[in-house]
């Protein structure tokens, strides 16, 4: 019996191994300003929300200028920002005293556009 169970734990281990090795992106190299980046060929912004706060980091890989804005249901621009030649772009976005309503965070580098969306209640 204690055999079945290690073989059947060594076998899920390995079906786990294979699926991961499946699914993750491949590696490139990247040259521009003269500096070489070693990284994943897709990079989106990593949005993380607590109670009154949304914490947004992204990786510039292009090192494209990246336009930050935040827009309420109404389409009235509430925050916006230009960043130029950041190559990790980190911001925090302070909810605790805006009015209750629907929030869109925009981000955009070069010719793609990423939205979270954050609902003060």
């Amino acid at each position: 019996m204690k055999t079945f169970k290690s073989i059947t734990a060594i076998a899920f281990l390995f079906a786990t191994a294979i699926g991961f090795g499946h699914t993750t992106t491949s590696v490139i190299s990247v040259q521009k300003n003269g500096t070489s980046i070693i990284t994943k060929a897709e990079h989106r912004p990593y949005f993380r929300k607590t109670e009154d706060k949304l914490f947004m980091n992204f990786f510039n890989q292009e090192m494209d200028d990246v336009r930050i804005k935040v827009i309420d249901s109404d389409n009235r621009v509430v925050f916006k920002e230009t960043l130029k030649d950041k190559l990790v772009v980190e911001k925090a976005f302070n909810f605790s005293s805006a009015v209750k309503d629907n929030y869109k965070v925009i981000v955009s580098n070069g010719n793609e556009t990423y939205y979270e969306y954050y609902v003060v209640k």
